[in-house]
């Protein structure tokens, strides 16, 4: 099992933006030091009240610099805002920097405002995705290539440099949609799910990919990544009070995003209901709050019912649970669940 921290390099409460870089930077300093094997970076942009995260690339060289063990990954570059030529230059970059530390994840993001504010249609998403990919995987394994799309046309070019990991860093891409799931699978990439699907649906899901990679001749055993807040303290009276206004916040934060733009009133009401869920469920389906032990037994589960081979931990879920905390919370993670698995 992978561990991995998911950081959004938030901005709290009555801190500033430099607080929030050098707060950041301390806690991945802390979760090498706890042996947890890999950082994942968001993207965000024009959301001032919620994180600086708006240069994941950039953070990632920073982080390369600074450790010498932990991997570093994106979770996720939004690629339909990208020129992707540049994207292949800066992720090979980093994974030179890195000495090949890095995890290039990929994906479309479901906020439209980064969109708007970029002026891409979001109705683009998924061929601007797809294309820029294809795009990517071409510079990474020719010596010169040329292309013409829909989006992007490049003649004769050369992409330097090339990745230090041969053939190029792992590509994990963010999957939600029914369809995507065996659309990736015959492309052979790891992924990242979400443990907000319903458990049969997501199983279902995960049953296509799988059958899509198989039959597209992929090898091996399937890399998938579960993507869930993790809050773990000594009581389970502590874990669930701790960071219950912090994820209640992040709950009611999502959903006043989405419902912006939602197609339908159907679906903006249905936006609405989630940002109304009572606590207890959101403790049941939405997270993994407890102690060591109860997270140890959710992680089995999802072992067992998903075929994970990674969780890719919100530790912070909201920003707004105290640094104090939130290394707390590492610390148990690292001494009391991360043994299980190794």
């Amino acid at each position: 099992m992978n561990f991995g921290m998911f950081t959004d390099f938030h901005v709290g409460e009555n801190k500033t933006q430099a607080e929030a870089f050098d707060e950041s930077f301390t806690q991945i300093d802390a979760a090498e030091s706890m042996g947890f094997d890999t950082v994942w970076l968001a993207e965000h942009h024009f959301s001032p009240e919620r994180a600086v995260l708006a240069s994941p690339m950039v953070i990632a060289s920073a982080i390369a610099a600074r450790t010498q063990r932990i991997r570093t990954g994106l979770a996720v570059q939004v690629l339909p805002l990208t020129n992707p030529l540049r994207v292949a230059e800066e992720a090979a970059t980093v994974d030179h920097i890195s000495k090949g530390r890095f995890e290039f994840g990929i994906g479309r993001s479901g906020l439209t405002k980064y969109y708007q504010g970029y002026n891409v249609p979001y109705s683009e998403s998924r061929p601007r995705f797809l294309e820029a990919l294809e795009i990517i995987m071409k510079a990474w394994n020719s010596d010169e290539f040329s292309h013409e799309g829909e989006f992007h046309s490049y003649q004769d070019v050369t992409v330097v440099p090339k990745p230090f990991q041969q053939p190029y860093p792992p590509v994990r891409v963010a999957v939600a949609g029914e369809d995507t799931f065996p659309l990736i699978g015959r492309l052979g990439h790891p992924i990242f799910v979400s443990a907000n699907t319903a458990k049969a649906q997501l199983q279902e899901r995960i049953a296509s990919y799988n059958a899509a990679r198989a039959e597209a001749g992929h090898t091996g055993t399937a890399d998938i990544a579960i993507r869930i807040p993790v809050y773990a303290a000594e009581t389970t009276e502590q874990a669930h009070s701790e960071p219950e206004a912090s994820a209640m916040s992040a709950i009611q934060y999502a959903a006043s995003e989405l419902v912006k733009t939602a197609a339908s009133e159907e679906t903006a009401e249905r936006i609405r209901r989630t940002a109304n869920t009572p606590y207890a469920d959101v403790l049941r389906q939405r997270v993994v709050f407890g102690t060591p032990e109860e997270i140890v037994e959710r992680f089995q589960g999802y072992q067992a019912d998903f075929g994970v081979t990674g969780v890719v931990m919100e530790v912070n879920y909201g920003g707004r649970i105290p640094y104090d905390r939130v290394k707390n919370s590492l610390r148990l993670i690292s001494e009391r669940v991360m043994p299980h698995f190794k």
